[in-house]
């Protein structure tokens, strides 16, 4: 019995400090703070366990009848007894985000394909060893395809086309080639627009990488940015220049009106909490007998989902999670750098009026995935049937629709089934 109540103890002590880990990196915190803090926890999640155990034999607490808890402190208990709710919390948690949670039904069909690098880019990939690790998934890209039902948007832009991605993470340990392979990928798309969603470079050295990658993105209506928490590292001034002499579109802190189709859509930034100030989106202009004009917003983070709701937006595009970057099996993702944990961690999320999806990211800092590929997105938006009196009850038109999913390997035989987030 003493063995169940420690493990279960073991259980709520990781939840908690995996849970203070993913809470401090989506702070505004400054880096270097951010990394001590996470230090310290990783820490403590290893040596607490470890100095508990070492104490009970060295203090004669433990004995083969069993732990002697009387004579375990007050604190001790305490923090056990919080151990014991956190782990009972998880289980509750990870229940209701396995057996319960479904894509919304706003989600008409979603569909991947696994894409490997050709053989004369693979070659010129760098021998970092944590990208030739067995089962490494980083040089892996899933192309995802998300047909989405958008409650408001108006009959002339049924189809809009948008390529998301995030994260791409300049660190030269993942070579220039395989980000060429994405803008390659992407361009063949012939999207109507592009989003990036930050975190495109984490050394300084690295934004000359942009002319020969990002800067061959096209679009039929522009290739459109926003910075992320690792951009801040570098000179953003610089970053944004050079992105902006590329063809590159910066939405930071600011909005702007798109006419596709003859329709206006207001594409908007939000660097927040890490770039000051968000776009004020008071000053767009008010929406129209038909719901228009359609609002889309790039943000770095999920956490601004609050921020999208409050501000009437229709499609909020977010990164920053990696997906959780290692997922395990039945679990899922275990880091996710959010003030809501891995809850947003990837996938599509409707919290009305706004629809949120949230892209894996195409790298990261450290060159290590598994069971979580790197994603390119390509959204297609849909407008809902209109009832003949108006809009009202356009988000309860249409009834759930079980995601359909595919998954093929290119220039190799058909893959297993893919994955629905």
């Amino acid at each position: 019995m003493d063995i169940i109540l420690l493990l279960w103890a073991l259980i709520g002590h990781a939840f908690l400090w995996v849970a203070l880990v993913n809470r401090i990196h989506g702070t505004a915190m400054p880096h270097g703070a951010s990394r001590s803090l996470t230090l310290l926890c990783l820490a403590c999640l290893v040596l607490l366990p470890v100095g508990f155990g070492l104490w009970c034999f060295s203090s004669g607490l433990a004995a083969p009848e069993g732990l002697a808890w009387p004579d375990v402190p007050w604190p001790v208990l305490f923090y056990l007894g919080t151990c014991w709710v956190a782990a009972a919390m998880s289980v509750v948690w990870w229940v209701g985000r396995v057996a319960v949670n479904r894509p919304p039904h706003l989600l008409r069909f979603h569909r991947t394909r696994s894409v490997q690098l050709d053989e004369d880019a693979a070659r010129q990939q760098p021998r970092h060893f944590l990208v030739r690790l067995p089962g490494n998934e980083i040089l892996q890209l899933d192309v995802t395809e998300r047909a989405i039902d958008v409650p408001r948007l108006v009959p002339a832009l049924d189809g809009l086309s948008i390529v998301h991605f995030s994260d791409l993470h300049f660190t030269g340990r993942v070579a220039k080639p395989y980000f060429q392979e994405v803008v390659r990928r992407c361009n063949r798309i012939d999207a109507d627009l592009v989003a990036i969603t930050g975190d495109l470079v984490d050394h300084s050295d690295f934004i000359d990488w942009i002319p020969d990658t990002l800067g061959r993105l096209r679009a039929r209506h522009g290739v459109y940015f926003v910075l992320g928490n690792h951009d801040v590292r570098v000179d953003t001034d610089r970053l944004r220049r050079v992105l902006k002499r590329n063809g590159l579109i910066d939405l930071g802190g600011r909005w702007l009106q798109v006419d596709v189709c003859g329709e206006p859509v207001i594409l908007a930034g939000n660097e927040l909490p890490w770039i000051v100030p968000a776009a004020d989106m008071r000053s767009c202009p008010p929406r129209t007998a038909d719901g228009g004009p359609l609002r889309i917003v790039l943000s770095h983070s999920p956490d601004q989902l609050g921020w999208a709701q409050a501000r009437d937006v229709d499609l909020l595009l977010a990164g920053h999670t990696h997906g959780g970057q290692i997922r395990f099996p039945l679990i899922g993702p275990i880091f996710s750098p959010s003030s809501a944990g891995v809850k947003y961690a990837s996938g599509l999320f409707y919290a009305p009026p706004t629809i949120m999806h949230v892209t894996r990211g195409l790298s990261g800092e450290l060159p290590v995935r598994l069971n979580c590929p790197p994603e390119m997105a390509h959204l297609m938006l849909h407008a809902l049937p209109r009832p003949e009196n108006g809009i009202g009850g356009a988000h309860d038109a249409l009834p759930y629709r079980k995601p359909q999913s595919l998954a093929i390997s290119v220039s190799r035989p058909p893959a297993p089934p893919g994955r629905v987030e």
